[in-house]
């Protein structure tokens, strides 16, 4: 499991760099490279009308190996415990809309299927090399900590496990909302075009927080 190691060491590098720690970041660097991206308000967790805790992630990840990775699974882990967050499942396999994600609960936000990396990770997902993929992963869970100030953020361990059994972690940071409020113009909302820009024409290199590409089907 060295690679799960060089991926949390990375991890922690990145984050004392962003404290301003002077660090070489170069010297660990992930097999698979895990973002996020958008506006940090984006990604959330959130109180859902059915009691139970929503969140929405905003990610963009990248194969920086040159061959594919098969997807194996993908977990989600908050600092608190009893968690037990799931991704919500392929619309097209349930009843209803099959075109559009539907958090649970009378008003709950929905999201279009397009969007979503849920189905695409999960569902025999492959990276491949240097193509970046870009899209919301979206779960619910238990009730978050009351505790949790709104406005805030907490962190949550997201690690993409390979069919080699090789986790690939990184931590991210999701802002506190008590209630999910739809607004109208809602970076949400956004079509398609605007949320997902076009793909680096050269060399993919290391990403960045904030720099947008385009998305990319991890099946044939």
């Amino acid at each position: 499991m060295q690679k799960t190691d060089n991926s949390r060491i990375a991890a922690l590098l990145r984050e004392m760099a962003a404290m301003g720690v002077h660090v070489d970041v170069s010297v660990v660097e992930p097999d698979v490279e895990i973002v996020q991206v958008g506006s940090p308000s984006d990604s959330m967790v959130f109180d859902l009308p059915v009691g139970r805790a929503g969140c929405i992630i905003e990610i963009c990840i990248v194969n920086q190996t040159s061959k594919p990775i098969p997807v194996r699974s993908v977990e989600l882990c908050p600092t608190w415990q009893n968690s037990e967050f799931e991704w919500l499942p392929d619309p097209k396999e349930m009843q209803g809309d099959p075109f559009n994600y539907h958090f649970p609960g009378k008003g709950a936000p929905e999201f279009p299927r397009k969007q979503v990396l849920n189905h695409v990770l999960l569902d025999r997902g492959v990276l491949r090399p240097g193509r970046p993929v870009e899209g919301w992963l979206l779960a619910v869970g238990n009730p978050k900590p009351e505790e949790l100030l709104p406005g805030g953020f907490v962190d949550f361990t997201l690690t993409i496990l390979g069919h080699d059994h090789c986790g690939h972690v990184q931590m991210i940071s999701l802002r506190v909302d008590p209630v999910w409020k739809c607004e109208r113009g809602s970076s949400r909302k956004r079509s398609t075009e605007n949320l997902f820009a076009r793909e680096r024409a050269q060399n993919p290199g290391s990403l960045k927080p904030g720099n947008k590409v385009g998305v990319t089907s991890l099946r044939r």
